[in-house]
């Protein structure tokens, strides 16, 4: 059949799933099992296929598993990532810490940096290759997300070191300027879409009833592992009260709040309110 054939035949079925964009991942389907990219799919409409080649790509995707797991790579940053079920899928809204972190290192020279939760290694990475010269540490506890990051630091060239912890028990005692985290944030009451809820690991995504457990963890624990001048974390949506409120107890000042163009808060910053007694 022609490729063009099959991709309305594909999107009317990613439709009827329920997928959010089925056309345009219809055509990364169809990209990806040709071996093609999505540029010459869209030049190519009578190209011949076989369907029956592309059935189970597309049988996935109808299933709602995430099209990055499908594929195995996603865009973050401008960088291709590699992802699989063992990592949350990067998400465009992560990109605003590594916004964040570079306007406060500047240009990041003698910087160590420490990302913790690292996942893929999305941030950590992002930063390493941003600002040269930084010195970044990915920590995650899972062994599986740390064979991933690694992976991608060798495919995008990016020095780093990795440290296999919960989160500070087994770091290094020495001292991290900046600590970066996007920690599992949601509760487990929150209706997540099946892509979320029944492929991405459950360790990466839930914290506790209110989505806050992390961050109790952070705000108590960060100051005295790292002796951090600033955190940056990202937040869910309607959290920022919520985790202010938990990092001002502990001795944290909040330092800024990024908005993305909805104004919806997707960072917070937080520096230690007083270093000589923290």
């Amino acid at each position: 059949m022609r490729l063009e054939d099959w991709i309305r035949d594909a999107t009317d079925e990613l439709a009827l799933a329920g997928v959010d964009s089925p056309r345009l991942d219809a055509q990364v389907l169809a990209a990806h099992g040709l071996g093609r990219d999505r540029s010459w799919v869209l030049a190519h409409p009578e190209e011949m296929v076989s369907g029956d080649d592309l059935r189970g790509l597309l049988q996935r995707r109808v299933n709602r598993e995430p099209l990055a797991y499908i594929t195995g790579v996603r865009e973050f940053y401008g960088r291709t990532f590699y992802v699989d079920q063992d990592v949350l899928v990067p998400r465009q809204e992560t990109e605003f810490v590594v916004e964040r972190a570079k306007l406060w290192m500047g240009d990041g020279k003698d910087f160590e940096v420490l990302d913790v939760g690292t996942g893929s290694g999305c941030i950590g990475i992002s930063l390493a290759l941003e600002c040269p010269g930084t010195r970044v540490t990915l920590l995650d506890k899972s062994a599986n997300a740390l064979r991933v990051a690694n992976k991608n630091a060798e495919s995008l060239g990016a020095r780093v070191q990795f440290v296999h912890s919960d989160l500070y028990a087994a770091l290094p005692r020495r001292r991290y300027r900046v600590v970066v985290s996007n920690p599992p944030y949601v509760a487990h009451r929150d209706d997540l879409p099946p892509e979320v809820r029944d492929f991405e690991p459950e360790t990466a995504l839930f914290a506790d009833a209110d989505g806050l457990a992390m961050y109790r963890r952070l705000a108590a624990e960060t100051f005295a592992a790292t002796r951090c001048e600033v955190l940056i974390v990202e937040i869910g949506q309607g959290q920022a009260d919520g985790v202010s409120a938990i990092f001002s107890e502990y001795g944290w000042d909040l330092a800024d709040a990024m908005t993305d163009l909805s104004r919806i808060v997707r960072t917070l910053t937080f520096c230690p309110a007083d270093v000589a007694t923290l």
